[in-house]
Order: C-alpha cells, then sequence, then structure tokens
C-alpha cells in the first residue's frame, strides 16, 4: 500500500474525497446543533429574567419595574440579576441583551410590558421575535 517514495496521487484524492463527502454530511447537523443551542441558552435566560421579576416584585411589596428595568435589575449589587442576559433567536436576529418597553413585534430583544394593556399585563416579559424555532414554536409564546 505504501511505498518508499509516498503516497500516490489517487491515494490522496480518495482521502480528499472521503473529508469531503464527511463534511458535506456532517456540516447541516453541527449547524443545527448549533442553533438548537442557542435557543435552549434564549429560554433559560427568560427564565432567569423572570425569576430577576419575581424577586423584585416580591422585595417591593408587589410593584414591578418601571420602564427603567434594566436600572432597577441591575442595581443595588446585582440582587436580582448581576446583567441582563442575552437573547438570540437564530437566524432571524443577531445576539442582543437589550429591553425594550415598545416592542415592535420582531425586534429580537427582550420585550417587557411596563403597564397593563389589553395584551399583556404589568410586570410580562418575553421575546420579541415573531419567527418560529427549530420546533416551530413561535418565539414571542414563550
Amino acid at each position: 500500500m505504501f511505498n518508499k517514495e509516498g503516497l500516490s496521487l489517487t491515494e490522496v484524492l480518495i482521502a480528499i474525497a472521503i473529508i469531503l463527502i464527511l463534511t458535506i454530511v456532517l456540516y447541516p447537523k453541527f449547524l443545527n446543533i448549533i442553533r438548537k443551542s442557542h435557543e435552549a441558552t434564549t429560554r433559560a435566560n427568560l427564565t432567569a429574567l423572570r425569576n430577576a421579576i419575581a424577586i423584585y416584585y416580591g422585595d417591593h411589596e408587589g410593584k414591578f419595574p418601571s420602564k427603567d428595568i434594566v436600572k432597577e435589575l441591575t442595581s443595588e449589587n446585582g440582587k436580582y440579576i448581576k446583567f441582563i442576559p442575552e437573547v438570540y433567536c437564530p437566524p432571524y436576529h443577531d445576539i442582543s441583551n437589550e429591553i425594550t418597553t415598545e416592542p415592535t413585534g420582531d425586534s429580537g430583544k427582550w420585550a417587557y410590558q411596563a403597564e397593563d394593556s389589553n395584551e399583556r399585563q404589568w410586570g410580562e416579559i418575553w421575546i420579541d421575535c415573531n419567527n418560529q424555532d427549530s420546533k416551530g414554536v413561535i418565539w414571542n409564546t414563550y
């Protein structure tokens, strides 16, 4: 199989072909795994934000954070949450850690309801994205 002169051109081409086929087969699966991990992280970050809001609510005798939610949650040496976690709705939006109190329906940011409305109650936080995740669930329904 091997001679003292090294590999033949045919052997090198076969090795390259095998690597290329493996890459073509595995690359989409790899991208799907990465996308699902971003989705799981975003859902976990949403839970962390909801928990921080619930603790704030309890500490402030039934009052939710105002429109200045970032300052209120991250003050007091990170008592509620040390920083606003990232939201990422792949492949529709870039990573962001902003909270908007005026959701557009598809900004790709966290959306916070700072006062009661017909659609949502004061204190709700959700993902401001109308697209679907890898399982077909619309992001803003989480």
